[in-house]
C-alpha cells in the first residue's frame, strides 16, 4: 500500500472507530435515503446536532453522501469506499496464511 492508500485507511478507520458512527452507516445500508431526523431515532441516547456531527465525520471519511431534497437532508452509504479497508483485511489474512 502506498501512503496516499494508507491516509485513506486511516481515516476509515478512524471513522468507523465509533460505534455510533458504524450504528448510523449499518442503517444507511438497510434503509439509503434515510433523513437527518430519522437517523436521530437510531441513537435515542445523543442529540440530533451529535448525529449531525457524526454524520460529517462519515461524510468527510467518504462513507456516505448527503443529498438536498428541499428542507430535507437525504443520507446514503457508499459501498465502494470500504474497498481500502477490504483489501487491507484481505492483505492481512493472506500474511496470516502464509
Amino acid at each position: 500500500m502506498t501512503t496516499t492508500d494508507d491516509s485513506r485507511l486511516d481515516v476509515i478507520c478512524r471513522a468507523l472507530a465509533d460505534p455510533t458512527r458504524r450504528a448510523i452507516l449499518r442503517r444507511l445500508g438497510r434503509t439509503p435515503g434515510m433523513t437527518t431526523s430519522e437517523l436521530a431515532a437510531v441513537a435515542p441516547a445523543i442529540s440530533r446536532f451529535a448525529v449531525m456531527k457524526h454524520l460529517e465525520v462519515l461524510r468527510r471519511a467518504g462513507l456516505m453522501r448527503t443529498m438536498d431534497e428541499g428542507r430535507r437532508r437525504r443520507h446514503y452509504r457508499e459501498a465502494a469506499a470500504l474497498e481500502p479497508l477490504l483489501a487491507w483485511l484481505e492483505g492481512v489474512d493472506r500474511a496470516a496464511t502464509l
